[in-house]
């Protein structure tokens, strides 16, 4: 059994605690909170014992064997680097870090302490990109693929009033790209690996950062296309087009069904079980990993995305550095 606390309140975080729950190899005991009280309510309504506003008294538990991380996207790497040093595997929600740069530093940490660092990304977990994967050979050559992500934010409306909110504050390291975007990005990277070039657009929030953008991915004989929105809602499902045929997929952050048609007309589809939650597949795996398995090939799809990433938004602009506030507590939650 493998005891984990989490950093983060968040939805993200009620929904990997459900995921917990189909995994039996793991256990949540506790909560980190910058205070006392939003940590013990936390506690109380997913039944764990303990609570923790310190990440030095996180850090010196011996009784956790992992750490679940989702912070603000600024906080992951100090973070991620404190607990590994510490002896904890490391658990982080997407993006990973704000950088390739920052990622490195943390594997160099999880190398350094023997411990698994990986990052919650659901599309490179969940079995429907093994299910695409096989589709490739039988569409090829994949000469087209679009992966879009449009959806209107909760948080949007709040933003208009002048409330600010970690989604759409420039100085956490968000903004559209890296908050849902990178599901686009990791997708494209997880089934095409790192492309030759890249181009890309988008359109800055008043005082903030991106609110929308689009991507041009070239590969050798390949085109691929990225849409993300955090102001605008649209089509989520992608398409991957090949001169023998097509694959559709619902939806790039958590696909659950994807269909792929040959020109021939034979069509085969395949639909993740409905009893199964999302998350639980990327616990599953990093399960495998605590238990010896290598986390090379996970670890690969986050620098790869990343170094997309960090070309895309020197391309379009998104400066974080010109937004970072030097005030910005890297253990809040």
């Amino acid at each position: 059994m493998y005891r984990f606390a989490v950093i983060g309140r968040n939805f993200v975080v009620d929904d990997l605690l459900r995921a917990a729950a189909q995994v039996p190899d793991v256990q949540a005991v506790g909560v980190y909170s910058r205070r006392q009280d939003t940590a013990q309510a936390f506690a109380d309504r997913h039944g764990m014992a303990r609570t923790y506003t310190q990440i030095e008294a996180l850090a010196a538990d011996n009784d956790l064997d992992f750490v679940y991380i989702a912070s603000p996207n600024l906080c992951h790497e100090a973070q991620t680097v404190a607990l590994l040093r510490a002896g904890k595997h490391v658990l982080v929600e997407k993006p990973a870090a704000p950088s390739l740069d920052a990622f490195r530093r943390m594997q160099q940490a999880a190398a350094e302490s023997g411990c698994v660092l990986m990052e919650a990304m659901m599309p490179a977990h969940m079995p429907a990109l093994a299910f695409i994967r096989t589709c490739l050979d039988e569409i090829a050559p994949v000469r087209f693929a679009s992966f879009p992500y449009c959806q209107y934010s909760s948080r949007y409306d709040k933003f208009k009033r002048g409330i600010v909110e970690n989604a759409f504050d420039p100085t956490l390291a968000n903004g559209a790209l890296m908050d849902i975007g990178i599901y686009c990005v990791a997708m494209m990277t997880a089934l095409f690996g790192m492309p030759d070039r890249i181009d890309g657009q988008c359109l800055f929030l008043p005082q903030s950062i991106d609110g929308c953008g689009s991507i041009t991915a070239s590969y050798d004989g390949l085109l691929c296309s990225l849409r993300y929105s955090k102001i605008t809602d649209g089509d989520l499902s992608c398409e991957i087009q090949g001169e023998n045929g097509c694959i559709r997929i619902d939806r790039a952050s958590r696909p659950r069904t994807v269909s792929c048609t040959l020109r021939s007309g034979e069509t085969r589809t395949f639909t993740t079980p409905d009893d199964i939650l999302d998350m639980t597949y990327e616990l599953r795996d990093f399960v495998r990993l605590l238990g010896g398995a290598d986390p090379a090939p996970f670890q690969e799809i986050t620098a790869r995305s990343l170094a997309v990433t960090d070309t895309a938004r020197r391309v379009m602009g998104v400066d974080f550095q010109k937004h970072s506030s030097p005030s910005t507590n890297p253990f809040e939650e």
